[in-house]
């Protein structure tokens, strides 16, 4: 049945996207001592680079039970799971996981588990509350 299928092409921007997330840290002990911004009661973050083009990757860390209010993606927006698990709408996302959510997809996210969830997200675009 395979391969009745047509072979699909990647997208265009698929390469860059990728080696962005491959410059995910491999532990927090990689990074360079700095702050982090309190975006919410119990979730916190860390810009580790933002680029002239808009594109700004960012570590993310929520406590068990934080839920990110539901909201409207403005771009593309890639999520790593480094540790822990983040659960929306459409599955829960583990270690080595990764959910895309395209340009005007809406949804909210919640950490769930014991553990503190630490994510590597590429935001190409903003959000807004939806």
């Amino acid at each position: 049945m395979a391969r009745a299928l047509p072979p699909l092409a990647p997208a265009a921007n698929a390469r860059e996207r990728l080696l962005r997330l491959a410059r995910a840290p491999r532990s927090l002990a990689e990074l360079p001592p700095g702050p982090w911004d309190e975006w919410a009661p119990g979730l916190r973050a860390r810009v580790v680079e933002e680029e002239p083009t808009g594109v700004r990757s960012v570590l993310v860390r929520g406590l068990p039970g934080v839920v990110v209010p539901r909201h409207r993606h403005l771009g593309d927006e890639d999520i790593l799971v480094l540790r822990g698990a983040l659960r929306d709408g459409r599955a829960v996302y583990r270690p080595g996981d990764l959910c895309h959510s395209a340009p005007g997809s809406v949804h909210s996210e919640e950490v769930v588990g014991d553990e503190e969830c630490v994510c590597f997200v590429v935001y190409y675009g903003g959000h807004e509350p939806a």
